[in-house]
């Protein structure tokens, strides 16, 4: 009851911003969960290798900090149920509906188990402006593998 109390209090913007995110990881839940990778990748924009240019724009846009907030909300309230990777890929959605430029970034992790069998781990993360914005706390030891860009087409010279 607190939380929704809580969530009634919101401003209309806010409530829009956190149920629109719920959509959106929703639906990045459903695909992760229900369909082959193959099937739902070429939706996350242009695949580039994990070593080309990140996406760069003028400044930080102040829209991203929110979003990323709302996702990683959404995700304690849910008890920390959905991956990284469903966290990023609402993420990259929200980014991309407003025209901001970024990178979804999947990366790869080999380390030793207790019995000295190499065990893999795998990371997604957001990547925005000159940093990473979303994922990044546990990703810094991940080495990146691939990364799907979302381009503004105003920063990329396109008209519109």
């Amino acid at each position: 009851m607190k939380t929704l109390r809580r969530f009634i209090a919101l401003p209309w913007a806010r409530k829009r911003l956190y149920l629109e995110a719920a959509v959106w990881l929703l639906l990045s839940w459903g695909l992760v969960r229900g369909l082959p990778f193959r099937f739902w990748s070429p939706w996350l924009g242009e695949q580039r290798p994990a070593d080309a240019v990140p996406v760069v724009e003028e400044g930080e846009d102040p829209r991203v900090a929110p979003i990323c907030r709302c996702i990683e909300s959404l995700n304690a309230r849910l008890g920390g149920r959905l991956t990284c990777l469903m966290l990023a890929i609402a993420a990259h959605w929200m980014l991309r509906r407003r025209c901001i430029a970024s990178s979804l970034v999947l990366g790869t992790l080999a380390e030793r188990a207790p019995d000295q069998r190499l065990k893999l781990k795998a990371h997604a993360w957001i990547c925005h402006g000159s940093g990473v914005v979303l994922g990044g706390e546990t990703g810094e030891a991940y080495s990146p593998i691939s990364c799907f860009v979302h381009a503004n087409p105003v920063a990329r010279g396109e008209a519109r």
